[in-house]
């Protein structure tokens, strides 16, 4: 089936608008859950995705988790109570979709974004949390109508498609908000425009800043102390607030049950031997800056090595200097594919940036890999980041099993 869905429509094509996918789902059996959480942003929406998941399971909850994209297999996309799908449950799906939609083309994103609801729908679930897939307005996961959404964060990425400056990019992520209904956002950077939005859309808006205070979160009925949290404290803190907007008692024993959680691609450390490996899915500047921010904050040392790769369409030339801040040891490698960015291309463009040569380049990542494993120090902390491409071939590595 997922051969097929890429011969329909390659997973790299997109093509936004609400029109195919709500004619489908009109034709599908449609019964909502009590609860439906939205969560849309530039970054960190797959953090507070997996966070609300953490704590609906805490709560006894029958939640699904629909997420994208993928690193190893497509099932990862679909969860249920935290498990991925089966195969059986998934060739089901796609065949209810493809009979519904009969001569209605979708795109791969929808065809799976209406999968993952057919299978929640079968699973009675109490709870579904939907994680957009690019935007918002115009995202297939919009035809769900949310009681409770989360804007993370917003940045520049997908300018191509959302506009080219940060308002402009809010107000289509601000298309999750509804009337009567509460967004969550931490994107304090676009506050008058997500305010605006809100009141435009007779929606409720609330602000992270007003209620977390360094690494204390201020709810209604508790005084949380987030310090020790190993997910991000602003998704731990987002996922609580909007799981309390929906009618749950959040308390500090239930998020200590969430500390070891870790998201596979988000910053996930590997101890060899005497290194540290960081892998980070991060493909704009503003993932840039958090993770070499949180990395220069945690662990004190000079031995720093970043491995970076990217697609064609992100804004590598503000990458660059944010990485080149963190440390001079860079190597660049290139990403196969349709999309991926030839070595070529980033050396040239380091070069334009900063009048001189990386300090390693690659072809591809295994060349890297393998290249490197005679330089790198035995106290070094390597990160690779960049892509999710970039990571999932990392993961495919025997380093890394």
């Amino acid at each position: 089936w997922e051969r097929h869905l890429e011969t329909l429509s390659p997973p790299s094509h997109i093509e936004l608008g609400l029109e195919r996918v709500a004619v489908v789902w009109s034709r599908l059996e449609q019964q909502q859950p009590r609860h439906v959480l939205t969560v849309a942003g530039t970054n960190g929406k797959g953090s507070t995705v997996e966070t609300a998941g953490l704590i609906a399971q805490t709560q006894g909850l029958r939640y699904g988790q629909y997420t994208s994209p993928h690193l190893h297999h497509i099932h990862e996309r679909i969860r249920v109570a935290g498990q991925p799908v089966s195969d059986d449950e998934l060739v089901a799906a796609f065949g209810r979709v493809d009979s519904a939609r009969d001569s209605v083309f979708l795109t791969y994103f929808e065809f799976l974004t209406l999968a993952a609801l057919v299978i929640f729908q079968d699973h009675q679930l109490d709870l579904w949390i939907l994680e957009i897939g690019l935007g918002g307005r115009l995202d297939a996961v919009n035809v769900i109508d949310p009681d409770v959404s989360v804007i993370t964060s917003i940045g520049l990425d997908h300018q191509a498609y959302l506009g080219t400056s940060e308002e402009a990019i809010a107000r289509e992520k601000a298309g999750v908000m509804r009337a009567g209904v509460t967004t969550f956002s931490a994107a304090i950077n676009v506050r008058k425009t997500l305010d605006d939005e809100a009141v435009r859309q007779g929606g409720l808006m609330r602000w992270l800043d007003e209620v977390l205070e360094g690494s204390t979160l201020v709810l209604a009925k508790q005084i949380i102390d987030l310090t020790r949290m190993q997910l991000p404290k602003t998704s731990v803190a987002l996922a609580s607030l909007a799981m309390e907007e929906l009618g749950y008692h959040i308390t500090t024993e239930c998020l200590v049950g969430l500390e070891p959680a870790q998201m596979l691609g988000r910053m996930s450390r590997y101890q060899i031997g005497d290194q540290t490996w960081i892998l980070d899915v991060g493909h704009n500047p503003l993932a840039c800056e958090f993770v070499t921010q949180a990395l220069a904050d945690s662990v004190e040392t000079d031995h720093r090595v970043v491995i970076f790769g990217a697609l064609s369409d992100k804004d590598v030339e503000s990458m660059l200097p944010i990485l080149q801040a963190y440390t001079s040891r860079i190597a660049l490698v290139g990403i196969d594919g349709d999309r991926g960015r030839s070595v070529d291309s980033l050396v040239n463009l380091w070069s334009a940036l900063f009048g001189q040569t990386c300090w390693r380049s690659f072809a591809t990542l295994k060349d890297a890999l393998e290249g490197l494993s005679s330089e790198l120090k035995l106290d070094d902390q390597v990160l690779i980041m960049g892509s999710f491409v970039l990571v999932a071939d990392a993961l495919k590595h025997d380093l890394f099993n």
